[in-house]
């Protein structure tokens, strides 16, 4: 899942509010950055959010599925859904171009927050895997 700065500051302070950006977190994210390689660069140059297939850190927790409420989630992980009742473990889960597009609606400011972020955390990208992001605010 590739998240914005806006998304990833959504779910940096709801981990802070909860007292769990922490060591664990952190080893958790790293984790999965190198299993993945989601530090290493695809492709040309010519396209800038190349996807990269990685099972995201949280769904597999101490529960089976996400303990992130809804409310905190980034845009992506609320409309990447599972398509079959019987699996249970990530498997046959795929976007809903609806709830994206809606979503991209109610958006226009983002674009703002996200510029503002960026200078704020001295932040150097748009989007990038969920894991590299998050990683991004232990550093400030």
């Amino acid at each position: 899942m590739m998240v914005t700065p806006v998304e990833a500051f959504e779910l940096y302070s709801y981990f802070k509010k909860s007292d769990q950006f922490n060591d664990e977190l952190k080893a958790r994210l790293e984790e999965t950055v190198t299993k993945y390689r989601l530090d290493q660069g695809l492709g040309n140059g010519r396209r800038s959010y190349l996807r990269r297939t990685y099972t995201c850190p949280f769904f597999n927790h101490k529960e089976l599925g996400c303990p992130i409420p809804r409310e905190a989630k980034p845009f992506g992980c609320i409309a990447f859904n599972s398509h079959d009742v019987e699996k249970k473990a990530g498997e046959f889960c795929y976007s809903e171009k609806e709830i994206l597009e809606q979503r991209e609606l109610i958006a226009a400011n983002e674009a703002r927050f996200n510029e503002e972020l960026k200078t704020r955390y001295k932040l150097c990208w748009d989007k990038v895997p969920m894991p590299v992001a998050l990683l991004d605010f232990f550093k400030i």
